[in-house]
């Protein structure tokens, strides 16, 4: 068993502890901007292109840093790396909360993204090899269920803590959480742990597989579509509050969802097939919404089972899928594809719409996409199981 993996094992509950609370910061403060958007507008006078912008901070550095990011993960001393990743997300978190101008805000942003990706990357990457072998997806779904949830929980508690602390207050509470998470993370994760060194039969390996790539694509396509579900089905279920609160299912379901898909994915293996059954429930979802046939509420809680189970199964394959010495590499590759769709899944649908005016002309075509992603699903089960079974 390689050194990296017996260090962790032991303590991979622990490693699990740390990641929660690490990725939490990362979400709080993530979704910290939509409730704040009437302050941010009469505070510096922004456009909503701007605010767009700085929702987007955080994603850019997804995009263009992630593969390089992951694969230096997969060498740099993993305790290190973390602290200097929650550094970075600390130093963005104060800049974003004392700004005094929408430059500083959006440095902060920028900042945050960065440090938030580089933790993001390497906590995948500790928890795939720590639970390697056993309850991985059971991990996985528990990793997957905090982002939703500090989504619910930032929402919810926004008006307290502005009623209280002030908008900058408030600010300065999220960067405290990071704060809070660097103790943790050094308890969790050894000193001198890094990733092993490559063998020269995986120095020859190359970098991209099919798999990996049809597993890209099909987290491509379902952030696509699962984005563009997000900004637009509050209008498309007649908007207000009520409509609000019928997307906010989505989060509800993931939350409590994720971790149960996993313990059924770690009963059953082939999360191949889980991801595969994700992609086609998605592409069924989104069909009933277009015919019209499907209501709102039934809609948005079969979207959250799509999220729980996709998630769920499309972080627990690439530890299969590449060698030990390249897991980093491979959720760097995934996550550059997933925001690609984040970003460009949401425009394309809003122009289709304001061309056409027609809904379920946008939700066809994202059921489109859906059933491409099944297919790529497909692709990662048949080539991604017969390139495990060596090792088996």
């Amino acid at each position: 068993m390689p050194a990296m993996h017996n260090d962790l094992a032991a303590r991979r509950w622990l490693i699990l502890a740390s990641t929660v609370v690490s990725f939490f910061s990362v979400g709080v403060t993530f979704f910290a901007v939509p409730p704040l958007v009437p302050e941010l507008i009469a505070r510096f006078g922004l456009s909503h292109l701007a605010i767009g912008a700085l929702m987007g901070a955080i994603s850019v550095p997804a995009i263009l840093f992630s593969i390089p990011l992951g694969a230096a993960v997969d060498r740099w001393p993993a305790r290190a790396a973390g602290n200097a990743a929650l550094g970075l997300m600390t130093l963005g978190a104060v800049l974003f909360a004392l700004a005094p101008s929408y430059a500083v805000l959006f440095a902060g942003r920028l900042l945050f993204g960065v440090g938030g990706l580089a933790i993001n990357l390497l906590l995948a990457r500790l928890v795939s090899t720590a639970f390697a072998g056993r309850e991985l997806a059971l991990a996985m779904g528990t990793f997957n269920a905090v982002y939703p949830a500090s989504m619910i929980i930032m929402f919810t508690l926004h008006p307290r803590l502005q009623s209280a602390f002030g908008w900058r207050g408030e600010l300065t509470a999220l960067a405290v959480m990071v704060v809070v998470a660097i103790p943790l993370h050094n308890l969790a994760v050894p000193r001198d742990l890094r990733g092993e060194a490559a063998t020269d039969d995986q120095r020859r390996e190359p970098w991209l597989s099919v798999p990996l790539f049809a597993l890209a694509v099909s987290w491509l396509v379902f952030f696509a579509a699962y984005a563009s579900i997000f900004t637009f089905a509050p209008e498309w279920a007649g908007g207000g509050t009520g409509a609000l609160l019928t997307v906010s299912l989505i989060p509800w379901v993931a939350i409590f969802l994720a971790p149960i898909t996993g313990m059924l994915i770690d009963r059953t293996g082939r999360a191949g097939r889980w991801l595969l059954a994700g992609q086609l429930l998605l592409a069924g979802v989104l069909a009933g919404m277009a015919f019209r046939f499907l209501p709102p509420a039934p809609a948005m809680l079969l979207v959250g089972v799509t999220f729980a189970t996709v998630a769920t199964a499309t972080y627990s394959l690439p530890a299969s899928l590449v060698s030990a010495t390249r897991v980093g590499f491979a959720f760097g590759f995934i996550t550059a594809f997933s925001n690609l769709g984040n970003l460009a899944g949401p425009a394309i649908a809003g122009g289709i719409h304001d061309r056409t005016g027609n809904w379920s002309l946008v939700w066809m075509l994202l059921a489109g996409c859906a059933v491409l992603g099944a297919i790529a699903a497909l692709v990662v089960e048949i080539r991604g199981s017969r390139a495990a079974a060596p090792s088996g």
